[in-house]
């Protein structure tokens, strides 16, 4: 499958994700430009489901899942299994903001910006008392 076929109508999108905020976010961002989501907390989850789950057209996934069943491992082994699937890896909130955005503007002519999802997860970390790492402050050595 083409990455242009991969977002016609009716395309499934697979987002896997640890993150639960970050998931709900880029779930509800890519519902929001017309695509089926189902979501995967983790590689081994992901993986079920492209097994035993309906057909999935595109998997976006984290790259830095936590444990053996990373995104690079998911990735690894979904282009083995399903070739034809479109694998979307990225990491970091800009990143994924820009993945997700690019992915909707196949679909659409006029998508939600980037900046728009990126600042979304991010009031919702504020909103649930989650410190963004880049203003955590630095923790003592121990002695």
């Amino acid at each position: 499958m083409t990455s242009a076929s991969a977002c016609e109508t009716g395309t499934t999108v697979l987002v896997v994700e640890d993150d639960v905020l970050t998931r709900i976010a880029v779930a509800e961002y890519l519902r929001d430009c017309g695509f089926r989501v189902i979501e995967a907390s983790g590689g081994l989850e992901g993986k079920t489901v492209l097994q035993q789950g309906p057909e999935i057209d595109v998997l976006f996934a984290d790259a830095r899942l936590a444990g053996d069943d990373n995104g690079f491992a998911l990735a690894s082994w979904a282009r083995r299994h399903r070739p034809s699937l479109l694998v979307i890896l990225s990491a970091g909130l800009s990143r994924k903001s820009e993945a997700a955005a690019q992915l909707c503007s196949r679909k659409q002519t006029s998508p939600l910006p980037a900046s728009h999802l990126r600042e979304r997860i991010e009031g919702m970390r504020v909103r649930h008392g989650r410190i963004p790492n880049d203003r955590r402050k630095p923790r003592a050595a121990y002695r």
